[in-house]
């Protein structure tokens, strides 16, 4: 029950069922999950370790809300993490591995095209839990997902993007295909590549939203 409540209102938060920078009350979330108290604040602190909630004095509980300076901040990090381990994976990458990346980058396809959203995230998140696996030093690979949580309901402000999301599912295949061959630097470009745009989406959402706070952190 506990990881279905916690995965449940991860989602909620991601797709903006609770807004960014919105109180989300115990009482309310008992309510609509069927949960008891113990588990709600379980959840709530397993959500905020994730980066996606925050607790505040005198406020309670409340969904993150990024602004663009952090937001750039998050993914400068991102960068340095995931091309190092970019830079330590052995190349080619073993054939097994390769295969499995193939199926779920095929199934993220089908999901962008079908506009599963939701699978499309959490199919999206399995393809680089499995990709930065292979570089082979899981306190690496720990550090890459912890900030990639952060950056979950970044990453979901362009999914109703159709052009958008088609670059992602070819920046998918690039990255398997660099995977396959025998070229560090290609592998590395082919990370460095699939970062930026959800981040610059959020600075001209942001912007929209708050115009000249849009550079208060």
């Amino acid at each position: 029950m506990q990881d279905t409540l916690t995965n449940d209102l991860e989602n909620d938060v991601i797709f903006g069922v609770y807004a960014p920078g919105n109180r989300i009350v115990e009482d309310r979330v008992m309510e609509r999950y069927g949960a008891k108290r113990h588990a709600v604040r379980n959840a709530f602190s397993e959500l905020e370790a994730r980066g996606l909630l925050i607790r505040r004095p005198n406020r309670g509980v409340e969904v993150v809300d990024f602004t663009p300076d952090e937001v750039d901040a998050l993914y400068e990090v991102r960068i340095v993490l995931e091309t190092a381990a970019a830079e330590r994976t052995p190349l080619p990458c073993d054939p097994s591995m390769v295969a499995k990346l193939d199926d779920i980058a095929k199934r993220h396809e089908q999901a962008v095209i079908d506009l599963d959203f939701r699978a499309v995230f959490w199919l999206n998140q399995e393809f680089h839990e499995t990709q930065y696996s292979c570089c082979g030093n899981p306190r690496l690979v720990d550090l890459i997902g912890n900030h990639a949580r952060a950056a979950q309901p970044i990453r979901a402000v362009k999914y109703d993007d159709a052009n958008h999301m088609r670059e992602v599912v070819k920046q998918h295949f690039d990255i398997i295909k660099a995977m396959r061959g025998t070229s560090t630097d290609a592998l590395v470009e082919a990370v460095r590549a699939h970062l930026p745009a959800s981040a610059e989406a959020y600075r001209t959402l942001y912007e929209r939203r708050f115009g000249s706070r849009a550079q208060t952190a």
